[in-house]
């Protein structure tokens, strides 16, 4: 039980949240800045209990970012988890263009054979990837992303007008394709407040997860709620608590 409930509480937070940014206008390929920000989820999953922090801010590459995933268990999920887990992308814009660096993820277990890097080196071509310790190339191909960096692109897609629809996505050392699919509008209650969203449902030819999403366009098109189901049931749900834009860099 104990390494299912690790599993969820790290794969919820770091492939379900997919998370807005400052709307970038699509007709001019100056490359824009963009604005810091800091956002607070509940998660329940199993009757237990955690909050995920997730921030964006800029690094001291040209155009860079760092954006980052902080989870932590909460009560006696404490107790299957007691460190906080933590997922990583940085990136820098070229134009309206996302670009990898760099992918991270710390489970916060201590057991390397839980944690993932890597890098993408675009002069090569490749895709310099570790998993449970074991190294793989992968050939990087054009708007190629880990799965923190597509988080971001669904916003950006979404504030440029665009629906969301597929996305090629490195994952634990091979390519995986996400697909989007707009459901209707909807009303969303959550700690942070009553929203109108959009509903996509997020899938994954050959798996048995997918998640209904809610982006409030009011809020950059923020994710205010996400449920994942698993051979759909459902297994663990996001809210919204609280958020707050423009923050200072922090070391």
């Amino acid at each position: 039980m104990k390494q299912i409930r690790t599993k969820f509480f790290t794969a919820l937070i770091s492939s379900a949240l997919l998370l807005a940014l400052p709307t970038m206008a699509d007709t001019s390929t100056e490359t824009k800045a963009l604005e810091p920000f800091e956002l607070r989820f509940l998660l329940k999953a199993f009757g237990l209990s955690g909050e995920a922090i997730i921030r964006l801010q800029p690094t001291t590459a040209s155009n860079g970012y760092e954006y980052s995933s902080t989870t932590q268990a909460k009560g006696l999920a404490r107790v299957i988890r007691p460190n906080a887990a933590s997922e990583t992308s940085t990136f820098h814009m070229q134009g309206d263009t996302l670009l990898v660096d760099e992918y991270n993820f710390d489970s916060g277990s201590g057991d390397k054979l839980e944690d993932s890097y890597a890098r993408f080196d675009r002069d090569a071509g490749i895709v310099y990837s570790n998993h449970q310790e074991d190294i793989a190339t992968v050939p990087l191909t054009d708007g190629m992303l880990d799965r923190m960096s597509a988080d971001l692109q669904v916003t950006l897609d979404l504030q440029a007008g665009r629906s969301p629809e597929s996305y090629t996505i490195l994952h634990r050392n091979s390519v995986k394709t996400y697909t989007f699919t707009y459901e209707r509008s909807e009303q969303v209650t959550t700690p942070a407040g009553t929203f109108s969203a959009l509903k996509y449902r997020r899938k994954r030819k050959g798996s048995s997860r997918e998640a209904l999403i809610w982006y409030a366009p009011a809020l950059g098109y923020q994710p205010v709620k996400v449920v994942q189901f698993k051979r759909g049931k459902p297994n663990g749900t996001l809210r919204l608590k609280a958020y707050r834009f423009g923050l200072e860099a922090t070391p």
